[in-house]
Order: structure tokens, then sequence, then C-alpha cells
């Protein structure tokens, strides 16, 4: 027998064994997510949010998630000290015994989010679905709100509660984490991340993070860079103007988008500086929730961009269509991580004509399996990815109910203002 930080373990059980309960999977724009709050009856646990869903046809299943010896990233892509292959979500699997047992264990769990946007609150909901299933209580939820200091607050706040899992990471800088993080990792805490190692720790069922949770945010831009190219097969004269920052997902997902750029040279990157780089200092703004003043800036200096990046869509892609529309011209935006708005300007030929969406909701799933069964010994992969794709006036709704899950239904085609 293993020991890991006071819990027993046992050896390797090949991430678990397959769920023999079949789920009726939700209609397009409908459905219900589980409970928020763990049962107590651990005889009658709803294990619905256990089952994978499938990928829509219109997602292209097999571009989405193709054999992961195909996917690029590694762990040390985002700030972690082990360069850890990836392995898709869908080898995470809870039996309804190893449920049972983990709902008898009386645990309790704690998400530090770096925001509360609809982003966010998918993850979670995916995290606190999974969380109800195996009858583990979430007893606080918190923002540090990109602020690095805002998160060691929050870890203070929730610490008196005592929690066996803290799930958290998202914009925090590697370097910074383990320091962060590390009054949890000595109280024998598990703490799961999402996007983000911490430098000089391990990632494992025997690591100081017990998992690592994301999706290929290289592969992300280059499949955004094939979507603008499909777009705009005419050329277009694209703005580059993104959040300076020292986040290895948001610099990741950028490096891909402007490499795929490369082989399509109809599409003209347009940045401050020179050479588009997410890594220089002087190419974009400070902060993501106040970026209309920069756009105005840019896009005076810049008369001939017609297309502009926007780095995420809530808050930067708001600004920036603010910005927009202040100023009076006829730019296009395009941007990631699918929301509201981007929904409603697919849906109606608006400014906004290309978003990437992940499949987020089994992001937060797979955080929480992993932690679950981890605490019953059960050794999980210590790098776990969703996929990515591309969202467009075709397939907008299926984009949305893959990434948001059943809890948020999709865009109810409400016209742009």
């Amino acid at each position: 027998m293993l020991t890991r930080r006071g819990r027993t373990t046992v050896p390797r059980l090949a991430y678990g064994v397959v769920l023999g309960l079949a789920c009726t999977l939700l209609a397009a724009c409908g459905g219900g997510g589980g409970s928020a709050t763990a049962s107590t009856d651990c005889g009658n646990l709803d294990l619905s949010a256990l089952t994978h869903r499938e990928i829509p046809a219109s997602l292209n299943p097999k571009s989405a998630v193709p054999d992961i010896s195909q996917m690029t990233i590694r762990s040390d892509n985002l700030g972690a000290d082990q360069s850890l292959e990836p392995t898709w979500w869908t080898d995470l699997k809870i039996t309804p015994e190893q449920a049972k047992e983990i709902c008898g264990k009386n645990l309790k769990a704690a998400i530090l989010d770096w925001d509360q946007v609809l982003y966010n609150q998918v993850i979670r909901q995916g995290f606190k679905d999974v969380m109800a299933a195996v009858g583990i209580k979430v007893v606080r939820e918190t923002s540090f709100a990109f602020d690095p200091n805002g998160l060691a607050g929050n870890l203070a706040a929730v610490m008196p509660l005592h929690p066996n899992i803290v799930f958290t990471g998202g914009t925090v800088d590697p370097k910074q984490f383990a320091a962060i993080m590390g009054p949890a990792r000595a109280a024998d805490i598990q703490i799961v991340s999402w996007g983000v190692g911490a430098e000089g720790w391990k990632i494992g069922p025997d690591g100081d993070l017990s998992g690592l949770v994301g999706y290929d945010f290289y592969n992300l831009g280059l499949q955004m860079a094939d979507a603008i190219a499909t777009r705009y097969p005419d050329g277009a004269n694209l703005g580059y103007l993104h959040w300076i920052n020292n986040v290895p997902p948001i610099l990741l997902r950028e490096r891909g988008l402007l490499d795929g750029l490369k082989k399509h040279p109809h599409i003209k990157v347009i940045a401050d500086g020179g050479e588009p780089d997410p890594a220089r200092p002087n190419s974009g703004y400070n902060d993501p929730n106040n970026v209309q003043a920069a756009t105005q800036a840019f896009l005076v200096r810049h008369p001939e961009v017609d297309v502009l990046f926007a780095a995420w869509e809530d808050p930067p892609a708001l600004g920036q269509i603010a910005a927009i529309k202040a100023l009076g011209r006829q730019v296009d935006i395009v941007t990631m991580d699918l929301d509201v708005t981007g929904a409603e300007h697919l849906q109606n030929d608006g400014v906004i004509t290309v978003d990437m969406a992940q499949d987020i909701y089994d992001g937060g799933r797979a955080l929480a399996m992993i932690a679950a069964l981890n605490e019953i010994g059960v050794e999980t992969p210590p790098f776990v990815i969703v996929p990515t794709f591309a969202a467009n006036s075709d397939n907008v709704k299926d984009a949305w109910d893959m990434m948001h899950g059943p809890s948020w239904p999709c865009c109810d085609g409400k016209k742009v203002g």
C-alpha cells in the first residue's frame, strides 16, 4: 500500500472502470443540469453527470477529437516542470460503486475561480455536477478577478472551512502559483488546476497538483486561423490587439493563431510595434476589463483594419464592440470563448464573425472526476484535455450546448442590438 498526504492509496487501476449507465442525450437547446449541492444519501445518487456526452456531427468529431498522438500540447507548455503528454477527458470513468465509496467519505471542496463571467460559471457547473454525483459538498465559491493577491486572500478565507479539495488555476503566473497555494499544499488539501501548472510542483496523484486540465491551447489558435481564412476568402486586414500578460494558456493560443495565419497570406496581420508577438509588452492593453480606449486609439492609428482580434469575448470583445460603435467604423471582430453576445452575433450577421469554443463544461467535470477518484486511491491521468471547435452561423447552437453543458441552454435567437 502507498500513502499520499495521509490518504491510503492502492496500485494503479487503469483510470477507473467504464461506467455501465446510459444517459439520454439532451436536445440541442434544452435540458437541465445536475444539482450543485452534494447528496447526503449515498445509496441514491444521481449519476447522470458521470456519463460523457457525444460530440454532435456539426462540430466534426474527428477534427475535434483526433487521436491523442496528434495533440502537441504538453504540461510544461502550461508552466509545469514536467512534460506530460495529454489524455482525452473520456478516459476518466467513475463506477456507481466508486461513487458510493467517494460519497461515504463525507468530503468537502472549494472553488477558487479567477472570474465570475459565464465561461467560468460553466466550468464551475461541470465541477459541481460531478461533485454532487459523488456526494462531495462544495462549501465555498470565490473569484480572484485576475488578481493573484486576490487568490491568496480567497485561499486564506476558505482554509478555516477545511476543504479536502480545492479547484483553482486559470489566469495565474506559474511562478507565483506554487507560493500562493503553498498553505493548501501544507494543509494536505488536494489541488486540481485548470490551465496552469505551478513552477517547482509535480503533477499527479502523488504530486503537489493532483491533476491539470485544459485543452490544446495552441491548436485552438490554429483552428481559429483556419476559421478566419475561411470566413474571409477574399482577404482581410486583421488588427492584432491583445491583453499583455504572462499567462501560458493565453500566450499559447495567440501564438497558434499567428503561426496558423502564416499559412493564409490573404489575411494580413497588423500590430503596433512591428511583427505581432503575444509576449511583446507594447502591443496591447493591460486591463482586459477596460479595453475601449486602447481599441479606439488602435483603430485611429490603423484605419486600414477591417477585422479586429479580441483575446476573448467577455469582456475584451465587448469593449472592442463599444469602441467600434463610438468611432462609427465598420469593423468585424474575431474572438474566442463563445458567450451570449458572440452567439447572438453569429446567428444574426453581427460584428462578431468567428468565435472559438471549448468544451469547458467537461473541463469542469474532468477536474472533479480526477479529484474524486484520487480521494479513494484510484490513480488518474495527470494531464487531461477537452476538445475545441470553431462556432459559425451553421453550428452555433450545437457549439453552445457542447461548450456550456445542460444547465446553460443555448442561445435564444435574440436579435443583435
